[in-house]
């Protein structure tokens, strides 16, 4: 988008002249002072030498300020009309104005001049940048009093920069004249007049050196020094000015569309949102499983106030309205939450895509607490959740389509019908079935290993452990208690796949189990496993009932094998093949008919999909 920028030129003395009157501020999303003083340094050795300094972003304010604004570090607040906010330069502008002014606390600058230096050691060909740290005694002076002592620092070749300062004169003055003083001849009634004319000559030169050969070239340097800045228009949007920000900002650390957010949510409400987050996570931890919680929190507002989950949505996003809503955001996060919890997804590491949650939550928000309402709204929910999990919509321009499928959810949110519900099909882009087609059969099988981000890979492991994925040793459910200390098991060993030039990593050949049954497998043929577990187990069917509730075909896996370790190559290939891709080819049958129930929002039972295998 073209905002008609100008690239512009603009004098030190003009600069100070806006920051003193209170015309140029600085935006309140903008960190405080940064610079360390070798940085302040080498911009002002960059000036007194007038050689070229970094650009600057201004934003032109029009009738009214785009943003809450505060006043450069130490300038004055004035109540001045302000027609300019410092997007970005707000360190060097800083630095330049406190150094000028002379009001770090623990910091005094100097210009040192070599031809003014009394140490023949010091002399050089270029003026420099000299800092030295300065405090206060008890007596509260300031220390080293050298520092402030006109005729100790000429004679060390050091001129305040504060001097250089556009908007003083009579400072300049006087500080010749006290680095001076002590040439003033003082004649009595003995004195010479021949050495009085000399010593009165000596003082002069040095008066008209100081003034004629140091300072006034300085001074006219830094006043006239042009800083060159970027100028966006009044009427650029809110959300492009900010942009821009973002993407020249040069800090360490830049600042995020979160940073911004808080800043401006504080500045018009005086609500702390970091505080609001860090409390509500307090109360419900469980969102911090699920990724960068400043992020789902502006996503779900964004939505909620129906605008799309990026920057340029953050940008606009209401902050009365953020504050006043903040119970019922919290409270459609944690259904949100609450629900995928009962889909057996418990953390980021295994949700297919995390797109999906502020959505959830934000149509969460506007849904009724409970009755029919809520019940066809879930349905309608959970349906959306499984058809993005296999679909892969948002694996490209994810907050325009999430933006695009949560319009029409919302609506349908605030009063939930039954006919509603049948229009969605039409109107949410992702139920388009002949558009978002869910994956086939080969599909399945070629999806990747699920420990990576792959959404589909991912999704097949959701859809397996949704069933319980009980442990094939204890028989343990899995929880979100025991689901971080569970193992990406590869049914098929991975080791005998290898050894036979056969792709192991596949979502269709993993379970997650226990690291210690993950251990006691190695590289034992399928059969032989689940023959010492059957020995072990309860009863003849119970290691059978544990691979269903993977939804893994319990007889593919325990008719495979046996496969001699002698054998390898191409005869083991020929050997293991055959059982590995009607493995696969069940299991995927079976993911598949559990998929087509998942996405059409019911909550089937085991035997819902085993039953038609």
């Amino acid at each position: 988008m073209s905002t008609g920028s100008k690239a512009l030129d603009r004098p030190i003395h003009q600069w100070l002249s806006d920051i003193a009157a209170g015309k140029l501020r600085l935006p309140s999303f903008q960190r405080g002072e940064a610079w360390d003083r070798r940085r302040i340094e080498s911009m002002l050795r960059t000036i007194v030498r007038d050689l070229p300094l970094g650009i600057t972003l201004v934003l032109e304010v029009g009738d009214q300020e785009q943003f809450h604004s505060r006043p450069l570090a130490t300038a004055p607040e004035t109540n001045t009309k302000v027609t300019e906010h410092l997007l970005d330069g707000q360190q060097r502008l800083t630095a330049l104005w406190r150094a000028l002014k002379d009001n770090y606390e623990d910091r005094t600058f100097f210009v040192h001049h070599p031809l003014l230096d009394e140490d023949p050691q010091n002399d050089g060909d270029e003026v420099d940048i000299w800092s030295y740290s300065r405090w206060r005694n008890k007596a509260r002076q300031i220390m080293p009093r050298w520092t402030e002592d006109p005729e100790q620092t000429s004679r060390r070749g050091l001129v305040p920069v504060r001097l250089l300062d556009p908007q003083i004169d009579d400072d300049v003055n006087r500080w010749v004249e006290e680095a001076t003083a002590h040439l003033k001849p003082k004649p009595d009634e003995h004195t010479d007049v021949n050495e009085l004319y000399a010593a009165m000559e000596r003082h002069q030169a040095r008066q008209k050196f100081l003034k004629e050969e140091v300072l006034s070239p300085l001074r006219e340097t830094v006043k006239h020094y042009l800083l060159p800045y970027l100028n966006l228009p009044a009427t650029t949007p809110k959300s492009v000015a900010l942009d821009v920000f973002i993407n020249m900002n040069t800090n360490a650390k830049p600042l995020r569309a979160y940073d911004i957010v808080v800043a401006e949510v504080e500045s018009a409400t005086g609500a702390r949102l970091q505080e609001m987050i860090d409390k509500f996570v307090g109360q419900f931890p469980r969102l911090a499983e699920f990724g960068n919680i400043g992020d789902l929190i502006l996503q779900t507002v964004a939505l909620h106030q129906d605008r799309e989950p990026n920057k340029s949505g953050f940008f606009g996003i209401d902050a009365h309205r953020l504050v006043s809503e903040w119970p019922e955001t919290c409270r459609g996060l944690e259904d949100a939450i609450d629900l995928l919890s009962r889909l057996r997804i418990w953390d980021a590491a295994r949700l297919p895509t995390a797109v999906a949650i502020p959505v959830v939550a934000a149509v969460l928000v506007r849904a009724p607490k409970d009755g029919d309402g809520r019940g066809l709204i879930e349905h309608v929910v959970r349906k959306y959740l499984w058809t993005t999990f296999f679909t892969g919509r948002y694996d490209g321009a994810a907050a325009t389509r999430a933006y695009a499928d949560a319009r029409p959810l919302l609506l349908f949110a605030a009063a939930p019908t039954k006919e509603g519900a049948a229009r969605l099909e039409t109107e949410v882009p992702v139920f388009d079935r002949n558009v978002y087609p869910l994956p086939n059969l080969r599909a399945l099988q070629a999806a990747a290993w699920p420990a990576g981000k792959n959404s589909l890979a991912r999704a097949v492991l959701a859809t397996a452990n949704y069933f319980g994925a009980r442990d094939f040793a204890d028989d343990a459910p899995l929880t979100d208690a025991n689901v971080t200390r569970r193992e990406y098991h590869h049914l098929f060993p991975a080791k005998l796949l290898r050894d036979a030039g056969i792709e192991a990593n596949l979502a269709l050949n993993c379970g997650l189990i226990t690291w210690r049954t993950n251990r006691a497998i190695g590289r034992l043929d399928p059969i032989k496993y689940l023959k010492a577990r059957t020995d072990a187990a309860p009863t003849d069917q119970t290691v059978e009932q544990r691979l269903h509730s993977h939804l893994i075909p319990a007889g593919a896996l325990q008719d495979a094998g046996p496969y001699p370790t002698e054998v390898v190559g191409g005869d083991l290939e020929a050997l293991v093949r055959p059982d590995f891709e009607r493995f696969l080819s069940e299991r995927a049958a079976i993911v598949e008919r559990a998929m087509q129930l998942l996405c059409d929002g019911h909550t089937p039972e085991l035997g819902d999909v085993l039953n038609r295998s």
